[in-house]
């Protein structure tokens, strides 16, 4: 680890302040996908499942790092709207394998528009500099702290 902070660094402080910009950020991403009547979750749920076609429930979970169990609440909406399609695996009976039918596909496609523009009002705000900043300091806190592989912005080229 490095040197205790210097004067002025508080580090309470700034885990406070990423922890209000996290919220800031989810508050957002919950807006974009208000007018869907989705949840951040159940958005990425859709690209998730229209990226990865007859992944199973228990796949998805692991892949969205969240409890089977909120996993499968947060399916059942998505279910009894008609967007995810949910069958019996031919392989495993006791495996649900999802899908997206025509209005899953064409809710993703809404939910991949209201990304990109909530994307762009976040990095709108933001210089170039910013960006390198910002790409600089996740480099490092995902070399001292990360286990997931680094998003191809942060990666080294």
């Amino acid at each position: 680890m490095s040197a205790a902070p210097g004067p002025g660094r508080d580090p309470i402080e700034f885990i406070e302040t990423f922890a209000g910009l996290w919220r800031c950020l989810m508050a957002l991403s919950d807006e974009a996908y208000a007018d869907e009547k989705l949840f951040s979750a159940q958005a990425r749920f859709l690209r998730y499942i229209g990226q990865h076609r007859g992944i199973s429930q228990v796949e998805l979970a692991r892949a969205m790092d969240m409890a089977p169990t909120l996993t499968g609440r947060l399916l059942r909406t998505l279910i009894q709207r008609g967007l995810v399609k949910r069958a019996r695996s031919d392989e495993d009976r006791r495996e649900y394998l999802l899908g997206l039918g025509a209005s899953g596909q064409r809710m993703r496609r809404k939910v991949e528009q209201a990304r990109g523009r909530f994307a762009a009002r976040v990095v709108g705000v933001l210089d170039a500099r910013d960006l390198q900043d910002f790409d600089r300091i996740a480099r490092k806190l995902f070399a001292a702290f990360g286990e997931r592989p680094l998003p191809p912005s942060c990666k080294e080229t």
